[in-house]
């Protein structure tokens, strides 16, 4: 009896177990369907949001950069301080040194045991294993980078948005070693490795079965190439290779120009698809480069704004009129931005000029047709490489697709006061899709018609200048010989300007008495000088052949290191706004100001028998124009024109000196040349005399500007139709 009864008893209590076990089954099946469901059911930003919370509890990217001592202060500080500051909203940045390196002001790792010597096989190792032991559970992906590498942080993270750390991954730039040592490497028949230059990524898996490892391929080295050895380590004990992919050599740049590798444009397309970009051997060029990628995204943004501002206009216009008020024109040009003659006033005569690949055809320029200088080339390459940027970023949008630049076919181009530089480009571009089952690639060529409008940049405002700066005194350094006419007027504009209104100035006369007394000169210097007791003038008299480098050269000479210079002539009027603005753009140490000057036509081609205005001050296209390729007029201080090294004296006749000396502020690194039209400054009109004994290149120079001064091509057109010269 009790025998059964406990029988009873157990199979009553098995029953009991099942039918509990089943509902808890059931309902944690339920459970799921309703969690399955309600994730079904979120939409847009809500799945993102889940999928975050659920599936992301982890930080995002943990970079190593491998250096060494003797570049902690130079490439891993360019590091730290350029796109090192990019991975804060990301993840988290290390350098990694020798066991003897000890600094504080930078966040490095010293691996023990490890040294600074080539191959760094053990550092790169060691290194990876210090990002498993101490981050492998914080992180989903590992970067592997040199100091000499820039790595575009937001680019990174967008492509391994892409993928699953939890898969076993290993990108970067396939090699497989040059032909000479490709048998040696011991990778296999097939296999490759990521070159370490560009940088390498591992996701969180891949690093977690490598790293117990690395102990074990350090005894079994087959090569001296830390990289290779990375590699072969992965694929062993992980099972995969290097990434195949074809774009990961645009991805993972390397540049192969060596040591002018990034120094020279920027703004080309393997620069734009990089995510990586190797070698940077000078921490110049890093900084450099990455103000490039800042003004990229300042580009975005400004492009961004200008759609936002459009849709705005479009809709007060609706809101003001109603849609169903607005004319025809008004409806095209709210949704069309190539009806541009809507910006036109009516009084204004639109004017473009056509350009191709290797031409411009201009009404500006002296010939209707010139070739495609660099100035202009540059500034093109940078448009189409914004234009293509646009327009694969709509692509993307409705195609799923990208567009290729193929040749830029023709194009027209205009400057609008108002709204900028504006573009009607016609482009020949390669489109690929995939049809059919088996996904065949197609290429198909496309002509694309792109109306750009490149708005002018914000104003930007100038602090004027120190109350030290702001009074400093302009000292005028005046070559002379002769020209007693000339300089009996300059003196009158000198006195009314500087003398009567008591600017803080000095005046340095160097006059060359070769063949041409002095007398009536001084005569007048002496006047001056009793009628203006405190002022400080100077005049020195030198012997030979007239030289204005040498001039400014001994007048530079006389004053203090601190002084500002103006290298002034003697047929230059000039009135108190240019003193503030030479004064306001040269700053000791760090800029030199080189004014662009107007330079009058000969009165007689542009007046003729009409009166001619009481100021010389009057600027039209008829009058005169200003001298873009004149640099013998500047400010700047004499400490800086001693550092620069001064002017060539040894160049002797007309011009090249103010060129030359130009060119060595231009290439310098610690100066920046201020270059700006400045109305204060008048070119009064001489005849030109070109000495025959000049070089070749100086006397083509001359000819050039003596033909250039003569009048505007409107003015000689009509003399020269007038007096018949056209008729056949």
């Amino acid at each position: 009896m009790t025998r059964n009864f406990r029988s009873l008893l157990m199979l009553l209590m098995g029953l009991l177990i099942g039918v509990i076990f089943t509902q808890l089954i059931l309902y944690h099946s339920n459970k799921q369907c309703t969690e399955k469901q309600n994730i079904q059911n979120l939409q847009g930003s809500e799945l993102n949001s889940y999928a975050e919370k659920g599936l992301r509890k982890k930080k995002f990217i943990f970079i190593g950069v491998m250096t060494a001592e003797k570049y902690l202060d130079s490439r891993a500080k360019a590091v730290y301080e350029t796109w090192g500051s990019d991975l804060k909203g990301y993840g988290k940045l290390m350098f990694f040194a020798s066991s003897q390196t000890k600094r504080t002001d930078l966040p490095v790792v010293s691996l023990d045991g490890v040294d600074d010597s080539y191959p760094p096989q053990r550092k790169s190792m060691m290194m990876l294993k210090y990002m498993h032991d101490n981050y492998i559970d914080e992180y989903e992906w590992f970067v592997r980078g040199d100091d000499d590498v820039y790595i575009r942080i937001d680019k990174l993270q967008s492509f391994l948005r892409t993928l699953n750390s939890s898969d076993d991954l290993y990108i970067g730039q396939a090699g497989t070693g040059t032909k000479i040592e490709k048998e040696t490497l011991g990778l296999g028949a097939g296999n490759n490795y990521c070159m370490g230059g560009p940088s390498v990524v591992v996701s969180a898996s891949a690093l977690s079965k490598v790293t117990p490892h690395f102990e074990f391929c350090l005894s079994h080295l087959v090569t001296t190439h830390e990289d290779v050895e990375v590699g072969r380590c992965i694929k062993n004990f992980v099972g995969v290779s290097c990434t195949w992919a074809f774009e990961m050599q645009s991805l993972f740049y390397h540049n192969r120009s060596g040591e002018l590798a990034f120094t020279q444009n920027l703004d080309t397309k393997a620069v734009r698809d990089a995510v990586t970009l190797h070698p940077i051997k000078q921490s110049p060029y890093m900084h450099r480069l990455h103000l490039h990628f800042m003004e990229l995204k300042i580009r975005e943004r400004t492009y961004d704004t200008i759609q936002l501002q459009r849709r705005l206009v479009s809709l007060d216009t609706i809101l003001e009129k109603g849609l169903e008020k607005l004319e025809e024109e008004e409806v095209i040009s709210l949704s069309d931005v190539k009806n541009f003659h809507n910006q036109m006033m009516n009084n204004e005569t639109p004017v473009w000029e056509m350009f191709t690949p290797r031409k411009v055809y201009s009404y500006e320029t002296n010939s209707p047709e010139i070739g495609m200088i660099s100035p202009l080339k540059d500034g093109m390459n940078i448009v189409l490489g914004q234009t293509m940027a646009i327009i694969n970023k709509e692509a993307r949008k409705v195609l799923h697709r990208t567009l290729e630049f193929k040749r830029l076919n023709h194009g027209y181009r205009r400057y609008h006061p108002k709204y900028g530089v504006q573009y009607m480009l016609d482009l020949l571009m390669k489109y690929h899709r995939h049809i059919g089952r088996n996904r065949r690639r197609m290429t198909v060529h496309v002509r694309h018609h792109a109306y750009l409008q490149q708005p002018f940049g914000n104003t930007i405002y100038s602090i004027e200048p120190s109350e030290k700066n702001k009074n400093d005194a302009v000292n005028f350094i005046l070559p002379l010989s002769g020209r007693f006419s000339t300089f009996v007027y300059f003196m009158k504009i000198f006195e009314n300007v500087c003398l009567k209104k008591n600017i803080e100035s000095t005046l340095t006369i160097v006059y060359f008495n070769s063949g041409t007394p002095s007398t009536k000169h001084v005569t007048l210097i002496s006047d001056l000088k009793k009628k203006y007791p405190l002022y400080s003038f100077r005049w020195l008299e030198m012997e030979g052949v007239f030289s204005r480098g040498l001039a400014l050269t001994m007048g530079a000479a006389q004053l203090e290191k601190n002084s500002l210079l103006f290298f002034c002539d003697v047929d230059l009027e000039f009135n108190e706004d240019f003193i503030r603005r030479c004064r306001m753009n040269s700053i000791i140490g760090k800029q030199v100001y080189y004014p662009i000057v107007f330079s009058q036509f000969s009165p007689n081609i542009t007046y003729g028998n009409e009166q001619k205005p009481n100021s010389s001050f009057s600027y039209s296209v008829d009058e005169g124009f200003w001298r873009k390729f004149g640099f013998g007029i500047t400010c700047q201080y004499r400490s800086d024109f001693d550092l620069i090294g001064g002017l060539d004296t040894t160049i002797q006749g007309w011009g090249m000196e103010d060129v030359d000396l130009y060119d060595r502020y231009v290439l310098s690194e610690q100066h920046t040349v201020f270059r700006a039209v400045d109305p204060g400054l008048v070119h009064i009109y001489h005849d030109i005399i070109c000495d025959n004994n000049l070089s070749e290149k100086q006397l083509t120079m001359c000819y050039k500007s003596k033909a250039t001064a003569y009048g505007s091509e409107a003015k000689l057109f009509k003399i020269i139709s007038e007096k018949g010269y056209l008729k056949s």
